[in-house]
């Protein structure tokens, strides 16, 4: 379903941009800032009211944001809203509660440098209005399931927080501030002309903003800070941050915060949106479709923590492209589940069990001992996988809700099913 409607929707923003290039061809070149600019925000917003759901009293509405403390957005070109909001007298604009909103979208016509730094500008703004708040169950299930494909480990709870490395700090509370701020979206339909260009563009003035000096650090340009999608063109840069691409850190402890691709910007932000409406109303997963083809994102820019000198911050490294890049276009893979060793899926089929498993145990040590397996890096293959973890107290636990271990065609293999995902691999 999500293909078929990212493809709709990307057809209407065509037939939509074709209708104002006619209109300035046949009638007048149109050159007022405001006026050119409400018609690619009126598009925009088109396309923007066929991305919703018609059940849950979702609203498409341009105006401001506020929060309990009366503090105020700037001016939002797009922003889908749930509920009832307050319209602003003789306009067509509204003020709405920051718990109401599911998602901003900036508008530019032409994404330039200009423009990318405006636009992070204003969507810095919102998440400088958020407001610390207890979380929903449903927002604490995102935000648990982003957390544990981030660091393979389940949520610590928060007072034992401290005595945890920085790193699982520090994502722990990024990984929380997603979950309870609105979608970011820069949504620009020419300007940058690759993907190359777009990455260059970002990189540049990530730069130009890194603090050098310890005393006098530059605020906002943390990874919870980025939009969750810049888009231009059919280039993107996407947040990869469990809403709903599953984080990744790398085995020199950096998370990969920002990828980029050149497919269909439309489905990434569906993907993101729809995730985030997922969670919250419990709608079912098969409104992602099957889900068995993964699309291979671009590494990009990727992000961990330093404290120096008492103070914390964040150190960025990114990938240059290779210059025939552009040529290669978008991946696709088959995905399936993890594959296990013996030892692994012995272990596995135990806990799903509803046994528990102690590494100091008896029974723990046999098994080392009976495949002649480091316990290291056999813990360590298991984390990797986003199966397993130990906890505080020596025990090994399961990161999954509905673990389904399984033998196809003479191989080994274990997975999350809570969606259907395993069954719908296996029938295939």
């Amino acid at each position: 379903m999500i293909n078929t409607v990212a493809d709709m929707l990307l057809e209407l923003k065509k037939t939509e941009e074709e209708k104002i290039k006619q209109f300035n061809i046949e009638f007048v070149d149109l050159k007022h800032p405001t006026i050119v600019g409400d018609m690619f925000e009126g598009t925009a917003q088109k396309i923007l009211e066929k991305s919703i759901f018609k059940d849950f009293d979702l609203r498409v509405v341009s105006g401001q944001i506020i929060n309990k403390n009366k503090e105020k957005s700037g001016q939002i070109d797009c922003m889908i809203v749930e509920g009832e909001g307050r319209q602003i007298p003789n306009t067509d604009h509204w003020i709405y509660d920051i718990s109401q909103v599911i998602a901003v979208i900036e508008v530019k016509k032409n994404l330039n440098r200009t423009d990318l730094i405006d636009s992070y500008a204003k969507m810095l703004k919102i998440t400088d209005i958020v407001e610390p708040r207890d979380i929903t169950p449903n927002e604490f299930r995102l935000f648990r399931d982003s957390f544990r494909s981030a660091l393979g480990m389940d949520v610590p709870e928060y007072g034992d927080l401290a005595d945890y490395n920085l790193f699982t700090q520090m994502m722990y509370h990024s990984l929380l501030m997603e979950t309870v701020t609105p979608l970011r979206v820069v949504f620009g339909f020419y300007g940058y002309s690759t993907m190359k260009s777009l990455r260059k563009g970002f990189i540049q003035y990530l730069e130009e903003n890194v603090s050098a000096d310890l005393n006098h650090p530059i605020k906002g340009f943390s990874p919870y800070s980025f939009p969750n999608l810049i888009f231009t063109r059919n280039s993107s840069l996407i947040k990869i941050n469990g809403i709903p691409y599953h984080p990744y850190v790398d085995e020199n402890g950096f998370w990969e915060c920002y990828t980029s691709s050149n497919h269909n910007p439309l489905f990434h932000f569906l993907e993101m949106l729809w995730t985030k409406l997922s969670y919250k109303h419990g709608i079912p997963s098969d409104i992602f479709g099957e889900d068995l083809e993964i699309e291979g994102h671009v590494r990009f820019l990727r992000s961990r923590p330093l404290s120096r000198d008492g103070k914390i911050g964040w150190e960025f490294a990114y990938t240059e492209l290779p210059d025939d890049f552009e040529a290669e276009g978008t991946v696709f893979k088959d995905w399936e589940p993890a594959e296990l060793s013996e030892a692994e899926h012995l272990l596995m089929v135990w806990l799903c069990n509803g046994e528990s498993m102690n590494t100091n145990s008896e029974i723990f040590h046999d098994l080392l001992q009976r495949y002649n397996l480091d316990e290291f890096k056999f813990l360590a293959g298991l984390k990797e996988k986003k199966l397993v973890y130990k906890d505080r107290d020596n025990k090994l636990r399961l990161l999954t809700d509905e673990c389904l271990v399984v033998i196809k065609e003479g191989k080994l293999y274990a997975g999350e099913n809570r969606d259907g995902r395993m069954d719908r691999w296996l029938l295939k």
